[in-house]
């Protein structure tokens, strides 16, 4: 059963019912419905989360390797060395662990923002920590260097399966619904930043910004510059914090 589903048609029913948070309603329901109508139940045995994982290494190898289109649940399996039947188990389709992949990678960024804001390194801790000099705020530049810096590795770590989430997103909904809490995850990084400004539309500025930045990262990591990247990343980070300055001249 294929199933279908409508943003627009989605939103104008909750409209009519007078809810303010339509949109936030209609992409709650996507995941439940969409995106998490297939997955399967986690293992709880010991020997089966062994091989669920080793059925992940072996995706994220064969996607990065091989390509999605080349890669098959035959060649995953093979790789985790575990019979094709197993792969079934776990997953629908190379669809299915694809998505499983993009929670995971979801996981470990929304981890590492955590450390690193408590740390003191990326803005937004929520947590007093005494590593953190509460008298010391960081200038604009050195915000923004700092968030390019954290994409830019986080980028580097898995390029060509970061390429072929990339692709695929655009084609799989539920994919595309996975990535996108990764992007507002960092969006609202910038966003806290900006609230000490006094901005009339600050999350379309900190959305604005983010996104040429990460046009900016994904430039470096998948397209050709010839400067390098520590050079790229203070450039990048001056002029975004050049918004900042014009804001202050006015």
């Amino acid at each position: 059963m294929v199933l279908h589903f409508n943003f627009f048609d989605c939103e104008l029913f909750f409209n009519k019912l007078n809810l303010t948070s339509s949109s936030i309603l209609c992409k709650l329901i996507f995941e439940l419905v969409v995106v998490r109508k297939k997955m399967k139940n986690l293992p709880t045995q010991e020997r089966a989360i062994k091989k669920r994982v080793a059925l992940l290494k072996a995706a994220r190898y064969e996607f990065s390797n091989s390509g999605f289109d080349v890669a098959t649940a035959k060649s995953i399996a093979a790789r985790a060395r575990v019979a094709t039947g197993t792969f079934y188990q776990y997953f629908e389709n190379k669809n299915d662990i694809l998505r499983v992949i993009a929670e995971n990678r979801y996981a470990e960024l929304h981890e590492q923002v955590l450390i690193l804001q408590n740390q003191g390194y990326l803005v937004g801790s929520e947590i007093e920590s005494d590593s953190i000099d509460d008298g010391v705020k960081l200038e604009t530049f050195e915000v923004f260097y700092r968030v390019l810096k954290f994409l830019y590795v986080y980028h580097m770590q898995e390029t060509e399966l970061h390429q072929v989430l990339e692709q695929r997103r655009s084609i799989d909904g539920g994919l595309n619904t996975i990535m996108q809490k990764g992007e507002r995850l960092m969006r609202s990084i910038v966003l806290k930043y900006l609230s000490d400004f006094e901005l009339s539309d600050p999350k379309a500025v900190s959305e604005s910004l983010y996104a040429m930045g990460e046009g900016l990262v994904h430039q470096m990591v998948f397209g050709d510059t010839s400067s390098d990247s520590e050079t790229l990343l203070k450039t990048g980070a001056t002029m975004l914090a050049s918004f900042f300055s014009l804001q202050n001249a006015d």
